[in-house]
């Protein structure tokens, strides 16, 4: 049986989407079945027109820095790892009911992200039986 990661992310600020891309990425190419289930602000990262970048007030100040450092050494974006980590098997949903709450639907959301608009009960069934993160 593969392993299996799944993500539940909830915070929409750009330092925490840095490690769901790193972390879906690296699960998926070392064969691991990914599920990542996008909630609360975090899903405005994944809609055809995105909320903007958002930092933390207490990081501000070291932002350029690391994309600095991110350009020097070519690593691709948040969403590029999340994208290619689909190429490998990942999936991506939205959580049903924040998405009806916010007046969105599937079509709403970038279709080279988001698979599907599910559940959290959905969301569990797939996740059961491996390691779920919350970020």
């Amino acid at each position: 049986m593969p392993e299996k990661i799944s993500m539940i992310v909830f915070s929409g600020t750009d330092d925490k989407l840095i490690p769901v891309g790193v972390i879906s990425q690296a699960a998926a190419a070392l064969g691991y079945e990914v599920h990542v289930f996008f909630t609360g602000w975090a899903m405005f990262k994944l809609l055809k027109e995105p909320a903007p970048e958002i930092w933390p007030k207490e990081f501000e100040a070291m932002v350029p820095r690391l994309k600095e450092g991110m350009a020097r050494i070519k690593a691709p974006t948040w969403k590029d790892m999340l994208k290619q980590a689909k190429q490998m098997g990942a999936k991506v949903y939205v959580c049903s009911m924040m998405a009806e709450a916010a007046g969105l639907k599937k079509e709403h959301f970038d279709p080279t992200l988001v698979d599907d608009v599910v559940g959290v009960t959905t969301f569990l069934e797939r996740a059961k039986g491996g390691q779920v993160l919350f970020i």
